[in-house]
């Protein structure tokens, strides 16, 4: 369902044979099984075939590094000061951008529940990649850092809320895609439950 015949950069079948086939457990063992994962779906429709590089799943390998910077920074700026009974709070002292950023998130995890139930992975997984790079890490990360460093407590207590939400809605979307590193993550920030069996984000 996911893909059609493999094939290389040169549109050829790879094949034993023709010597262009890709070792799936060497590839995955080099750049993780994630990687691999998001390479295989992602940039392609059902039933179609599929080029594969090392080059392509090098990048997704990129991407996991990405997540993991991310979510290391995310983790490092007092993330556990953060608990149950104080979001209500922090909730009041968001920005008005706060809650423009939090409404398109909202909007983001219909999307991709949406695609998922229309068995459209492939958009799922490059939707989620180019939100997670490209708004989360590149703009959303970005703005709140002068707000982490800064003197107003209450706002970097929004910001921390903020970006927590952001990593933790994330990290829900991409797990059925990349689940160890998902998986690992989630743990990291001391969640008592598996990731696998959290609720899904919206319901």
């Amino acid at each position: 369902y996911l893909h059609g015949l493999v094939r290389d950069n040169d549109r050829q079948k790879m094949s034993k044979s023709k010597g262009n086939a890709i070792d799936p457990l060497g590839v995955a063992e080099l750049y993780g099984a994630d990687a691999l994962r998001m390479a295989l779906v992602a940039g392609n429709t059902p039933g179609n075939d599929i080029i594969i590089s090392e080059e392509k799943i090098r990048g997704y390998r990129n991407f996991a590094n990405k997540i993991w910077n991310v979510s290391r920074f995310v983790l490092l700026n007092k993330l556990s000061r953060i608990s149950a009974d104080n979001k209500h709070g922090l909730t009041r002292k968001l920005t008005a951008n706060d809650k423009k950023i939090l409404k398109e998130l909202k909007n983001l995890t219909k999307k991709i529940t949406e695609l998922i139930d229309n068995f459209k992975l492939y958009a799922a997984a490059e939707k989620l990649y180019r939100y997670f790079w490209h708004v989360f890490a590149d703009k959303i990360i970005e703005q709140a850092k002068p707000r982490l460093v800064g003197n107003n407590e209450k706002d970097k207590q929004a910001a921390r809320y903020l970006l927590k939400e952001i990593l933790e809605t994330n990290l829900k979307l991409l797990h059925p895609f990349m689940p160890f590193l998902t998986e690992k993550i989630w743990q990291e920030m001391k969640n008592k439950n598996c990731l696998m069996i959290e609720k899904w984000p919206g319901f």
